[in-house]
């Protein structure tokens, strides 16, 4: 599977908001996570431009951790990538290696970040529109020598403005992917709030969530219910409102 970046299209806001035209280029990249391992220390990930233009590319290595529920990215020496910087032709492909530098932990999966980004070429002379550099973020993991299951911790509160914050706490030693999940009152059916974007938890970090409709009907709920999917199928939890 592979996601393509395409030029975005702004001419036809250009000609509503007086916004110049923008520049940008397109191409895939497959597969688009890395695993690796003690005896897979190493990965292959092909990079396809889709234009008729050659384009310079960049490839970067970050480590990869969340604090506050947010992704914090450091660079890091840990893995490699070759070729870190190169060009590909027009409508070519390029094989880019990516290789682990140490040992994996003992008990807890290592989390990093693969950025592939394209370098945009130095601007004609009579270009007055806007550049725009393609950028994409995919994860690398590595897998524990002694491997666990990845185990979420649901709870809620309610915040000082009204709002409800939902958390999961991942308290394995393996990140959890959560494909979506609803939120509902556990009486009654109105006030359900919804959450379609898929997120990773590292483990032992957590992810949180917020819900600002105040003038759902739920609002006020003691207890709610959620409903969800992660990467190991459905699951339900209970979420009394934490006082």
């Amino acid at each position: 599977m592979a996601i393509r970046f395409v030029t975005l299209a702004l001419a036809a806001l250009a000609a509503a908001a007086w916004l110049p035209p923008a520049w940008g280029g397109s191409f895939t990249i497959s597969p688009l996570r890395v695993d690796l391992s003690r005896s897979t220390p190493a990965a292959a990930l092909t990079v396809r431009n889709e234009n008729d233009a050659e384009v310079v590319v960049q490839v970067e290595t970050l480590q990869w951790s969340q604090a506050d529920g947010q992704d914090v990215l450091d660079p890091t020496r840990d893995l490699i990538a070759s070729p870190a910087v190169f060009t590909l032709p027009a409508r070519g492909s390029q094989l880019v290696r990516v290789a682990l530098r140490r040992e994996p932990d003992a008990r807890r999966e290592l989390s990093y970040r693969l950025v592939v980004q394209e370098v945009p070429p130095a601007p004609d002379p009579d270009f007055m529109g806007l550049q725009v550099a393609l950028r994409m973020s995919l994860p690398v993991f590595v897998a524990a020598m002694a491997r666990s299951p990845a185990r979420l911790d649901w709870s809620a509160v309610r915040e000082p403005d009204g709002v409800l914050a939902v958390t999961a706490r991942n308290a394995s030693d393996t990140h959890a992917r959560v494909l979506g999940f609803t939120v509902a009152p556990a009486e009654g059916t109105a006030g359900a709030f919804d959450q379609p974007v898929a997120a990773y938890v590292l483990p032992g970090q957590a992810r949180r969530w917020r819900f600002s409709d105040g003038k759902s009907a739920g609002a006020a709920a003691p207890h709610y219910q959620l409903r969800g999917r992660t990467d190991a199928g459905e699951f339900t939890a209970e979420l009394p409102i934490a006082q």
